[in-house]
């Protein structure tokens, strides 16, 4: 009978451990995310068509695909569709600001014909997405800076994209 007792207690005071430690869990949390369900609306993959123009003049330099990345968290990744080696891995952090608006940052590295750093890129989003968060685009600024820190250069991109869907 003391045997009983005694391993009743023990599963009694595992089972409120193990309801303590929940609840603490779950409290760490914070609230249900169905309440806040646009914060993590633009979470995913996206097919990305990037016109970058020259801030004073709005002249187009260039066009091109890429991908953006969304994950869970704030962070993600940008992958243009051009010779990676001019460029590192394009790193993003985001924050959701209101409704379907958001704010993204990248950072990449630049590298001269023989691979030595040459400076790095670092480039400000503003992101908007459709009520049915299908479709987004957004426009910002990109600073250029050499390998000191200073700034070089410039541009003013802008994008349009469509949630990737596996489909070509």
């Amino acid at each position: 009978m003391k045997r009983l007792n005694r391993v009743m207690g023990i599963a009694a005071a595992l089972l409120i451990g193990t309801f303590v430690t929940q609840a603490t869990a779950y409290a760490q949390i914070g609230p249900d995310p169905q309440t806040n369900a646009r914060h993590s609306r633009i979470v995913g993959l996206w097919d990305v068509l990037v016109t970058n123009t020259n801030c004073a003049t709005g002249a187009t330099l260039t066009t091109f695909p890429a991908l953006h990345k969304f994950e869970l968290g704030g962070t993600g990744q940008v992958v243009p569709a051009g010779n990676p080696t001019a460029l590192s891995a394009h790193m993003m952090i985001w924050s959701h600001v209101e409704s379907n608006d958001y704010l993204m940052a990248v950072k990449m590295f630049r590298f001269d014909a023989v691979g030595n750093n040459i400076g790095w890129i670092v480039l400000n989003f503003e992101v908007s997405i459709n009520e049915d968060a299908d479709e987004y685009s957004g426009s910002g600024i990109s600073q250029v800076f050499d390998a000191a820190g200073n700034q070089v250069g410039g541009s003013c991109p802008s994008f349009t994209g469509t949630r990737f869907t596996g489909e070509p």
